[in-house]
């Protein structure tokens, strides 16, 4: 396992939460445009999925195992978070309408809506199938962050196929392609129709061209693991400039808009010199506590609208620096608990379960083609020594996502 990953995604997951408190963005450019750690995300998901299973999508038979194993990790958690965002939105609802009909409406001030969220069966159904952000709606639905669920499960998807479909080089032109035409798609979204280069926060796109956001990313990851791979480096001393280049990214992305469209490229530098696990930047990253957020984040990622709806309102009524921060640390408090329990009672389990499932069909179709797997596996042997040059990093996380 690379521990530094690990922990980098669960810093990452926190900051996108903060950024949608909508607490001290005046104030810090990190928080500004925390937006961005999604990319992140996508990136080194990207790395890891290819790290572990470009050799194991061989056979159409293998599709199956891998797209349920995927399932498990996305869908029972998208579900509870959902019902839980539909529920927080309700009750924030009806303490609005309590406090209104008690006579208190004045000391909520603008009271925003109070209508009650009904979801549509639409929206159930697409939510369900991770198609509410393929471009059915024009705005974000219910538990707005499962944006990119909806659109790395199709993404995953897309990679088993250029998997199963192309070997070797044919199949790192197809990746470079597919960053290339995702790069041309999120480019002229962003300026042609957001407006990015005057108004600024290019590449924000989520319920419309978000899948071309997540598949530039993605096989941007994939691409960085294949260099990685086979170019003999040592990515330690790629780290003090990846930060530097991120530092520089944020004192001055809002003084030239265009950089906005940077943060992948940025990111595939990062994730790749920390593929090593060591240096000083892998060092904070390692810490337990990074490995505890690291472990939660998409508890912490998927969690955090639901309480975010009531600390936003929270926020907007506190008085002065010290009120905000302790509506801040309340916060950051509240999503470490639940993010905790949401793990150990949602997504370990039914990961298991799924896992376990996969496991199993792998099972049955190898005790049903057993002799002709005997025969690929003389030919595969040549190909093996190749991928024994991978060095102790790949190898442990391509046994950590195959667990996962």
């Amino acid at each position: 396992m690379i521990q530094a990953f690990e922990g980098i995604r669960g810093f990452a997951a926190l900051l996108v939460a903060l950024y949608h408190l909508d607490i001290g963005r005046e104030y810090f450019s990190v928080l500004r445009h925390a937006y961005v750690f999604v990319d992140l995300f996508f990136v080194l998901s990207g790395y890891v999925i290819c790290a572990a299973y470009v050799r194991k999508l061989d056979a159409p038979s293998d599709l199956l195992p891998f797209l349920i194993r995927r399932v498990g990790r996305l869908f029972p958690l998208l579900v509870f978070s959902t019902a839980a965002f539909i529920f927080a939105a309700n009750a924030l609802i009806v303490i609005k309408r309590l406090a209104i009909s008690h006579g208190f409406g004045a000391s909520l001030g603008n009271p925003g809506s109070t209508d009650f969220l009904v979801p549509s069966g639409l929206e159930l159904a697409t939510t369900l199938t991770f198609t509410h952000s393929l471009g059915i709606f024009d705005k974000l639905i219910l538990n707005t962050p499962t944006w990119s669920i909806s659109t790395e499960f199709y993404t995953y998807l897309l990679f088993a196929i250029v998997c199963l479909c192309f070997r070797g080089k044919g199949r790192l032109a197809v990746f470079a392609m597919l960053v290339a035409g995702a790069f041309v798609v999120t480019t002229w979204a962003s300026v042609s129709l957001y407006n990015c280069l005057e108004v600024g926060a290019c590449n924000t796109q989520t319920f419309d061209f978000g899948f071309a956001r997540c598949v530039l990313s993605f096989f941007l990851g994939a691409l960085t693991f294949h260099f990685r791979s086979s170019v003999r480096i040592d990515p330690k001393k790629l780290q003090l400039p990846a930060m530097g280049l991120l530092t520089l990214y944020f004192w001055q992305v809002d003084a030239i808009p265009a950089l906005s469209l940077m943060p992948p490229y940025l990111f595939a530098i990062l994730i790749l010199s920390l593929s090593q696990d060591d240096g000083v930047l892998a060092f904070p990253f390692k810490l337990n506590l990074s490995q505890i957020l690291g472990q939660r984040s998409y508890s912490i990622y998927l969690m955090h609208m639901p309480f975010a709806l009531f600390f936003q309102w929270a926020g907007k009524r506190a008085d002065g620096m010290v009120a905000s921060g302790a509506v801040v640390i309340s916060y950051v408090i509240t999503l470490y608990v639940v993010s905790g329990w949401t793990f150990k009672y949602v997504e370990s389990p039914f990961r298991a379960n799924f896992n376990w499932l996969s496991a199993n069909l792998d099972k049955t179709r190898g005790q049903e083609s057993r002799g002709a797997e005997v025969v690929l596996a003389q030919g595969y042997h040549s190909n093996s020594m190749q991928a024994a040059n991978l060095d102790k990093g790949h190898q442990s996380i391509t046994e950590e996502v195959q667990a996962d």
